[in-house]
């Protein structure tokens, strides 16, 4: 498998369309990062309000993991600001070690659980019968795949149906996310995992508020030599986004579990 090149604080970071495109539209994305924030900051606030108020444990408790949700989701977009900026300088790094399908696809559906289960979304699994390992960044992979189920989430209706899959075709693992959710309209496909794209004229904003997930899951997938493409029918099709991974010479097979 192939490295990625390293730079150092300090190097002269690279300059190509990728930096320019952001920087284009930065300062019109300030106010909606600002925005974002501000939304899980109030509910943080509020629930803190409440909980010094609470006279039973169950309310407290209630308030508490409403003060935690936001926390989380305050963690992801800042964590996703971040990845950007380091993406765009050519700093995002990847700690490579082998690694195991089940577990990081049972562990990022531990981390999208609350927003499936928030909008009430059925989900289904399928992994090889065989247990599989390859070389990967557990956090990145796990990162990506949260994404791509975050995203899912968000636009399917609620009530709505995810499937994850697994496959090992060749000497590929190929993890596919689908649902049946709003789908992608054929004019946005081709910008779907663009830094900062906010959908369509509906609202739509695939890939996470500030829409950068599609565009970490690009740009981690990528790092670890494999690619990513969507796939929709149009608009009320649902879509299916699958990353191809390559196995290469640290193809091995360990004993796992399938996730729940």
């Amino acid at each position: 498998m192939t490295t990625h090149e390293q730079f150092e604080p300090g190097d002269e970071p690279p300059t190509g369309p990728t930096v320019g495109a952001v920087d284009r539209r930065k300062d019109v994305l300030l106010p909606i990062v600002a925005h974002e924030l501000r939304q899980p900051l109030s509910a943080i606030l509020m629930a803190l309000s409440v909980h010094d108020e609470c006279d039973d444990e169950s309310s407290a408790r209630e308030a508490r993991d409403i003060a935690k949700h936001g926390a989380l989701q305050m963690s992801r977009i800042i964590d996703d600001v971040i990845d950007v900026y380091r993406d765009a300088h050519g700093k995002l790094r990847l700690r490579l070690a082998p690694m195991d399908l089940a577990t990081i696809v049972r562990h990022s559906i531990e981390t999208a659980r609350p927003g499936l289960a928030a909008r009430g979304h059925r989900l289904s699994v399928s992994l090889p019968p065989d247990p599989v390992s390859f070389l990967a960044d557990a956090s990145r992979l796990e990162q990506v795949l949260t994404n791509l189920l975050t995203n899912a989430a968000n636009c399917t209706e609620p009530g709505g149906h995810i499937y994850v899959t697994g496959d090992v075709p060749t000497d590929e693992v190929v993890i596919r996310v689908r649902d049946n959710g709003r789908g992608i309209c054929p004019d946005l496909l081709p910008r779907i995992f663009d830094p900062f794209q906010q959908g369509n004229d509906s609202g739509d904003r695939p890939g996470g508020a500030l829409g950068l997930g599609l565009a970490l899951v690009k740009s981690l997938v990528e790092l670890h030599g494999g690619s990513v493409a969507a796939h929709s029918e149009g608009l009320g099709m649902g879509s299916e986004f699958v990353v191809r991974l390559p196995t290469g010479p640290s193809f091995v097979h360990a004993e796992r579990q399938h996730p729940q």
